[in-house]
Order: structure tokens, then sequence, then C-alpha cells
């Protein structure tokens, strides 16, 4: 099942070329690399968002499914609750699965940008890494390293105080 969507059917890398090309060079709306200002920011969030936004819809579109068939959903058209408020309640529920996905991927997000910042030619943390592998920087190396562990316990703890947040059946557990 071959997909057209960028994030799923190519690399990120490919995704970022062509997005350079159709947006930078053939419609000349935001520059092809560099930090010249906000508008630099667009084609390298887009290109990293690609993957996740993929995974993200199909995780909230399987748990609507799923908690359409839940009784409090039969309950509440039984009480002749309007459906925008159903659907509403729907997706609240169903955003415990994505935010528990969302804490894990904001780390690897920021810990594989090595390429998309070689694509727009921006200074990152992916490429100061790299190039402190390539000279045996061992203090660069372990601070990045203990950098990514630090935002994955952070993200983790995050999302557990977020999940509280969104379902109170989980607050009782803090």
């Amino acid at each position: 099942r071959g997909g057209v969507f960028l994030g799923t059917a190519m690399p990120s890398f490919w995704a970022g070329l062509l997005l350079m090309w159709l947006f930078a060079v053939k419609l000349d709306l935001v520059p092809t690399s560099g930090m010249d200002g906000p508008s630099s920011v667009l084609l390298p969030a887009v290109t990293l968002s690609l993957a996740y936004i993929a995974t993200y819809t199909r995780l909230i579109r399987a748990n609507m499914i799923q908690n359409k068939q839940e009784n409090y959903i039969l309950y509440a058209r039984v009480r002749g609750l309007p459906e925008r408020s159903i659907i509403r309640h729907m997706f609240k529920n169903s955003l415990q699965a994505s935010l528990t996905a969302l804490g894990m991927s904001l780390p690897k997000l920021i810990a594989g940008t090595f390429v998309v910042e070689s694509i727009f030619a921006w200074p990152g943390i992916g490429r100061l890494c790299v190039a402190a592998i390539f000279s045996r920087d061992f203090p660069v190396i372990q601070a990045y390293v203990l950098i990514m562990a630090v935002l994955f316990v952070v993200g983790n703890v995050l999302v557990d105080i977020l999940s509280a947040a969104v379902d109170p059946r989980l607050r009782k557990e803090f």
C-alpha cells in the first residue's frame, strides 16, 4: 500500500528537499536555507512534523472508532446530547494514547534533527553531536546523551501531568 503522503512514503530528507523545491524555488515563498527570520522556520518544522502527523492522526482515529462503541457514547445519544458535544467527549478521551506517544516523540524529534539541520543549513544540536563524534569530543557527546535523557524524563513527567489533567480517573493515582 504505497502512499503519496510525504511523511509515510518517503524519508524526511527527501520530503525536505521536495518542500524546498516547491515552496522556496518554484513559489519563492520562503528562504531555502539559513536562519533569516520567522519564515525560515516554516520548512524545517513542516519537514520534521510530517511523519509524526501521520502517526498521531492514525492513533486518534483508531481511538475515536474504539470510543464510538463505548457505553457512555450510547448513553449520551439516548439522553439527546448534541452530536458536537458527543464528538468533543470522544476526542478528549481519545487523546490519552496520543499524549503518551507525544511524550516519547518530542525528545526523539529533537535527537533526530541532524538530517533536516543539514538540508536547511541550520546550526543545531544534531550537527554538533555528529561533529563531536567525528572529532572524538567525548565531553560534548556525554552532554548530548545527558540532555536527551533529561528530555525523555521531563517529557514523560509532563505527559503524566497532562494525562491527569485530561482524564479525571487518573487524578486519584497522583
